[in-house]
Formats: structure tokens, C-alpha cells, sequence
């Protein structure tokens, strides 16, 4: 018995100072390595339903954990240690509050708080259906046709969108309007949607496959009907110096009845149009030139349009060349006096230019003594006549003056030596020698020109 009480009281001991040393060793720990807290910004991953499913909002993308441990293994920690999730694939359809799971497998490190806790989103299930497209025609086809099998293709459009957004559309329409139409319509259109309600509904957000269907409406003859298109029989010619242009007639086709047999390989004439001498484009309104058997099917004008136009063509004149705006007392001497006008136009408006029609002239304005090289300008009356060019291009103009001017002068106004300054009755610009004398009652004294600077000389 005594044995067994000194085994416990040593048990009791060793227990003891166990605990002690670990309390020791904790503390000793604790002082080298503190606990210490912390946050870190994680990324946010979602696991998504099936495919058939739209998320609506806008879920966090990262969240912010506060954690709790040693200083030394926080300081190891990196965001890829935490994995923050929001799981959709166990969460309904409509508006929900998903919760955002935070995980770690990092020893000694506790997560005290995540921030949001949670997303709210609203899930909308994805669906597709096949709306069918309806073809609705207004208006006519021409007289003598008829619409055979109009159709779409394809007759129905896929519709994807949200649950609540596609079982909203009922059906979608193409319209195609008629006018008198003849011939086949084929085209691309892109049909409107209309909701259960017959309102126009908006598929923004929503995805077609396709988009657009082919319209097509065979337009067919009735029997006994045809189309067939005019020819204008006409003859002659136009004016000389006019060339046939073009020949229009309206409508260029016709709408007939009759047999079968009358109508395969008819051709449809006007009545001869006669246009010897035609000088000008014309309009005349004409008949038509029917088969026996053959009626129309509805009464209309027939107007032909003749179109001539003057024949272009060149030609070449000779004209002397005139002189304008010439100083007062001067001469010109042109070189050459006469140049060759190379003229376009029409050949009628060529034909009839008068000699006075086509002038030649030089403008001499403000020029002074001496030789000078100008351009000649060469007017036409005719607006329809074209100036290409002359031969030569440029004159050779040679002023000169030709007045002998006499002054007088009072001796007191000169001096030995002085040099005046005078303009002569000849013009500005006058140039070259001219002498001027005095008369007897003065003082003899001869001046001599030269330019516009006037020098004397006693004598």
C-alpha cells in the first residue's frame, strides 16, 4: 500500500512538472513568436449551375479575410493560400443571398471575419425556342400576274435569352409590300418580334440564330397575259451637223392579252416615227402598232423620246490682231499682226460664226515705251464654241512715241547747271529723245528729253 502511494505521489509530480515546463515553453514561445492579426484581399471563384443559366448582378471579385495567428506564420501566408468560393450549383432560380465560403489549410492561423459575407444575385435560367416567323404580304401584284408560294426560309428563328424574356414572344413577322410588282421578289429581311399581347417586343439581349430569313414571292403571268417590252420603229435622219443620240419610250414594256398561240414570240411596235431634219431632242406621244387578237390591258401614253445632239468638231481661223488701251501719242507694232484660233464646238455653231464673231485683241494698258511680249485674248460670241488655243501664243508689241513738244519757260526759273522736271503733252510714259526750245522772247536755251528727266544747255 505504501508502494502504490509513493508510485502515485511520483505520478502527481512527473504531471506537474510537465505542465509547468509547458506553460514555460509556451510562454518562452509566445514571446519569440507573438500572436498577432491580419488581413489579406482573397480572390473570388464561382462554381456555376448547369450552362442553361444567366447570372444577373455583378458579384465581388475578391473579399477581405481577417486572420489571427503566430507573427512567424503569417508571415508565410500569400492570398493562393485561401480559397474563397460562391457556390451556384445547389442555388435556385430567382433573387438569392449566396453566402462566400472561406477555406485554408495553413496550421495555426484562424479566420476571424470575411468581408462581404455574402453576394446577392439573381439566377435566370437560360432557355431557347423556336418562334415561327410570319410572312404577311400588302398591296398587288400587276395586272395579269399572280403571287404563287410565298414563303420564308427558314420558317422559324431561334430565340436564347433568359426564361422570362423568351416565353414573353409569341411570334415575329416579315411584311412585304406590293406594287404593281412583275417579277420575283428574293431578299433578306429581318423579321420584328411581337410579345402575347400583339406589342412589339425587344430582343436587346437576347440571341437570334439567324437574324434575318429570306423573303421569297414568286410572281407568276396569268394565261392569256403578258408582258412585252416596246421597240420604236422609226426613220430618216437628223439635221446635218446632228447625229442621233438615243431613242427612249415609256413605259419600255406593255401589259397585252390574247391567245396563247398570239402572244408566245410577239414583238410590240410603235407606229413609224419619222425624224428627217430633226435639229433638237423631241417628245412626241405615239401609237402602238397591234397585231389583230391582241388588246391591251390597260390603256396608258406611249411617249417617245428622241434625243439628237450637234456633232463636235474643230476649227481653225485666222484673225488680226487688235490693239486696246494704247497711251495717248504712242504707236504699236505688233509682231505677228495676225494669229491662227484653233475653235471647238458644234459643227452647225461653227458653220454659221460671222466675221465678227471671233475678235483677236492685245491689251496694252499702262505699258511704256520699249518691246513687250503679251498674250493675245481671243473673244467668241457663240457660248457653245470653245477657245483651245492660239498660234503663236504669245505678241510681240514694240511702243513707241511720236510727239515733238515746244515750252517756254521764265529764265528766272532755271539756273546754270539745274536739271526740270516736266511731263509733256505727249502722255505719261512717253520715252526716247525729244527736243524742246524756248521761243526768241526768252532766253535761248535748248532742252533735251530723255525719259521723264528734262536737261538744258546753254548755248
Amino acid at each position: 500500500m505504501r508502494f502504490i502511494r509513493s508510485i502515485f505521489s511520483g505520478f502527481t509530480t512527473l504531471l506537474l512538472a510537465f505542465i509547468l515546463a509547458v506553460i514555460i515553453w509556451a510562454t518562452a514561445v509566445r514571446v519569440n513568436d507573438p500572436v498577432e492579426g491580419r488581413t489579406l484581399e482573397v480572390p473570388v471563384n464561382i462554381i456555376r449551375k448547369e450552362a442553361d443559366v444567366e447570372v444577373l448582378g455583378r458579384p465581388p471579385e475578391s473579399v477581405l479575410i481577417t486572420l489571427q495567428g503566430p507573427l512567424s506564420a503569417l508571415d508565410q501566408l500569400t492570398p493562393a493560400d485561401f480559397t474563397a468560393t460562391i457556390d451556384l450549383s445547389e442555388v435556385p432560380y430567382g433573387e438569392v443571398d449566396v453566402p462566400i465560403q472561406v477555406s485554408s489549410g495553413v496550421e495555426l492561423i484562424d479566420i476571424l471575419s470575411v468581408f462581404p459575407e455574402s453576394a446577392q444575385l439573381q439566377l435566370e435560367q437560360i432557355i431557347t425556342r423556336e418562334i415561327p416567323v410570319d410572312l404577311q404580304i400588302r398591296g398587288e401584284v400587276a395586272r395579269g400576274h399572280r403571287i404563287a408560294d410565298a414563303r420564308v426560309e427558314p420558317e422559324t428563328i431561334q430565340v436564347t435569352g433568359s426564361a422570362d424574356r423568351v416565353d414573353q414572344i409569341a411570334e415575329s413577322r416579315v411584311i412585304v409590300f406590293l406594287d404593281n410588282d412583275r417579277e420575283d421578289i428574293s431578299e433578306l429581311r429581318r423579321p420584328t418580334f411581337y410579345d402575347m399581347g400583339g406589342d412589339v417586343a425587344s430582343t436587346v439581349g437576347l440571341t437570334l440564330n439567324p437574324r434575318e430569313v429570306e423573303v421569297i414571292v414568286p410572281v407568276q403571268e396569268l394565261a392569256g397575259f403578258a408582258e412585252k417590252p416596246i421597240t420604236v420603229d422609226w426613220n430618216g435622219e437628223p439635221a446635218p451637223g446632228y447625229r442621233l443620240l438615243d431613242v427612249k419610250v415609256e413605259p419600255s414594256s406593255i401589259q397585252v392579252t390574247g391567245g396563247s398561240g398570239i402572244l408566245e414570240g410577239l414583238r410590240i411596235q410603235t407606229e413609224p416615227i419619222d425624224i428627217t431634219g430633226l435639229d433638237e431632242t423631241t417628245t412626241q406621244q405615239v401609237a402602238l402598232d397591234l397585231p389583230e387578237g391582241v388588246g391591251l390591258i390597260e390603256l396608258q401614253p406611249i411617249l417617245v423620246t428622241v434625243e439628237v445632239e450637234p456633232i463636235l468638231t474643230s476649227s481653225v481661223v485666222q484673225k488680226p490682231v487688235e490693239v486696246r488701251a494704247l497711251g495717248e501719242g504712242l504707236e504699236a507694232i505688233l509682231d505677228p499682226e495676225e494669229v491662227r484660233v484653233f475653235l471647238f464646238g458644234p459643227l452647225p455653231t461653227l458653220d454659221s460664226l460671222a466675221e465678227d464673231d471671233v475678235r483677236v485683241t492685245v491689251d496694252l494698258l499702262n505699258l511704256i515705251t520699249g518691246t513687250h511680249v503679251v498674250e493675245p485674248f481671243v473673244s467668241v460670241s457663240a457660248d457653245e464654241v470653245e477657245v483651245r488655243s492660239t498660234q503663236p501664243a504669245q505678241i510681240s508689241v514694240i511702243i513707241s512715241g511720236t510727239v515733238t513738244d515746244t515750252l517756254e519757260a521764265p529764265i528766272s526759273s532755271l539756273s546754270l547747271g539745274s536739271q526740270l522736271s516736266l511731263q509733256s503733252t505727249g502722255g505719261e510714259g512717253r520715252g526716247g529723245h525729244q527736243l524742246f526750245t524756248v521761243p526768241v522772247a526768252m532766253l535761248p536755251i535748248e532742252f533735251q528729253l530723255v525719259g521723264n528727266r528734262l536737261s538744258k544747255q546753254e548755248f
